[in-house]
């Protein structure tokens, strides 16, 4: 199976390999695509810590606001990527929980959410 999403065409995906002796009843895992799949939405999710925290900077929230709009763009744009990418159907891109995935890289998105968010609200709101 070659995953669309990966954009790995037929000629340089490797061989599907069941390991079950020939039977094909065994799920085939394509290590490249799974790969793939992480590069791009590791891409994903860094860009929407930097673009949140400027608009919870420019919005000019502090506290709890800022922590809430983080929270809820990050579960929209894991939501969006389920959705618009995947078809609601996790299992066939990735071995991870729902849980799992709509949390996974919360705390380096977070990073980055923090030092764009104090970045803009300190040039809009204190220069």
């Amino acid at each position: 199976m070659i995953d669309p999403m990966a954009d790995i065409d037929h000629a340089s995906a490797a061989p599907e390999i069941d390991g079950a002796g020939g039977d094909g009843n065994q799920e085939v895992f394509d290590a490249n695509a799974y790969k793939s799949n992480f590069a791009k939405m590791d891409k994903i999710r860094s860009f929407m810590g930097i673009a949140s925290g400027c608009v919870a900077g420019v919005c000019g929230l502090t506290g709890l606001g800022g922590l809430v709009c983080f929270l809820a763009l990050h579960i929209s744009v894991n939501l969006s990527l389920l959705t618009f990418k995947m078809n609601f159907d996790l299992h066939s891109y990735s071995r991870e929980s729902m849980f799992a995935f709509l949390t996974a890289d919360l705390q380096k998105c977070a990073m980055s959410f923090m030092l764009f968010w104090t970045l803009f609200y300190g040039l809009v709101y204190l220069f």
